[in-house]
């Protein structure tokens, strides 16, 4: 990481990426205090800003309140100078959203998809981004989409999907192809972590896990404040079920809560479950008790070998934390010496299309100097 611009020999890229991380970190600021904060000259400084401007990327912003009296000229970076297009591919919705590069929202729309033959995926992603990107007013420089299932890192290639037909799907080639523009894909519930460890419960939080409750619990993991998606891309699949084993989706027992609930009593799905046991009913107390039981020996099997700081519930049933976390904390200090902290996703469905801006953003970043200040020469 660099930590101050660069002169003399070194390039003068290094400088413009410099200052502009620099604008990111704080700001308004004028030419002087970056040149102090840079520990380089006023002009260095002046060269890298007026090629900024010029590309787009900075402007000149409002004085901040406490500045001193004289007429000292402030800048920022520009926000909406590029965007990033999120996609979240689930079992019955393709949600979309465009960020400027503050990851502030600029247009989200929720599609119903049809199907999930690549064919489809295809036809509903680029239909989707068309109309976000009308809503907008512009086009992005990069899309994530997350999906359900193992992406092979290298490949961007969907195995052990939660929808067979995208077993096997070159998801980030043939997006790319049809979308016009770099595509990364990643495991959604990855995506979720990212996108708490970013502005959500695990903010500031180096070592931490996203439990998705929902078909099954799949796991997302930030170590050292970066995800870990393993050598495969296979990392918190901590509750695979072969297809084929599965419930099916639609039916009232879609993962082993449900069919605890389908099994021992008359309540129909979860939210039934849910609504009788805040109002007292004993037998959907027991249903709440048995799925606490549950996720907290998944969170215990993680912790015990990676001693995690934090463990963050989200998914359909996880959201329900007025029900779940006091009993998931009291189970799990039960089961480990150093038990986590538990709470509750702040972010919900927003989630996965939160750290997918994220993981756009940071994509961006890397060479959006570079592009964008190339194309004024």
């Amino acid at each position: 990481m660099m930590k101050g611009a660069v002169t003399g020999a070194l390039v003068r890229e290094l400088n413009l990426h410099a200052v502009y991380q620099a604008m990111w970190q704080g700001y308004p600021v004028t030419r002087a205090d970056l040149a102090r904060q840079l520990r380089t000259s006023k002009p260095t400084i002046g060269r890298a800003v007026e090629a900024l401007l010029a590309a787009g990327l900075v402007e000149e912003v409002a004085a901040p309140e406490d500045a001193a009296g004289y007429s000292a000229v402030y800048f920022g970076p520009r926000a909406g100078a590029a965007s990033v297009l999120a996609l979240d591919l689930g079992s019955r919705y393709l949600r979309g959203m465009v960020a400027d590069l503050d990851g502030a929202e600029l247009a989200r729309i929720d599609v119903l998809v049809d199907g999930h033959r690549p064919e489809q995926v295809l036809a509903a992603a680029t239909g989707l981004r068309d109309d976000l990107v009308a809503a907008a007013g512009m086009a992005p420089e990069l899309v994530t989409m997350g999906i359900a299932g193992v992406i092979e890192p290298r490949t961007g290639v969907v195995y052990s999907a939660n929808q067979q037909d995208l077993d096997g799907f070159a998801a980030a080639a043939r997006l790319r192809a049809a979308l016009g523009c770099p595509v990364l894909v990643e495991n959604d519930i990855n995506l979720a972590a990212v996108g708490e460890g970013w502005r959500g419960a695990g903010a500031g939080v180096r070592d931490f896990a996203f439990l998705h409750i929902g078909s099954g619990v799949g796991a997302g993991l930030v170590l050292g404040g970066e995800l870990h998606r393993g050598r495969n891309g296979a990392a918190g699949e901590i509750d695979f079920v072969p297809e084929g084993q599965r419930f099916q989706p639609d039916s009232p027992a879609a993962d082993a809560f449900l069919a605890q609930i389908w099994q021992r009593s008359d309540f129909v799905n979860c939210e039934d479950v849910m609504d009788a046991a805040r109002a007292g009913n004993r037998r959907a107390l027991e249903l709440i008790g048995w799925e606490a039981e549950r996720i907290a020996e998944h969170a215990a099997r993680v912790t015990s070998v990676v001693d995690l700081g934090l463990i963050v519930l989200g998914g359909g049933i996880g959201l329900n934390g007025d029900l779940l976390a006091e009993p998931v904390r009291a189970v799990l200090a039960g089961l480990t010496d150093y038990p986590p902290q538990v709470e509750i996703s702040r972010l919900g469905e927003a989630a996965i299309l939160t750290g997918a801006v994220a993981t756009g953003l940071r994509s961006v970043f890397a060479d959006l100097v570079t592009r964008r200040v190339a194309t004024q020469e």
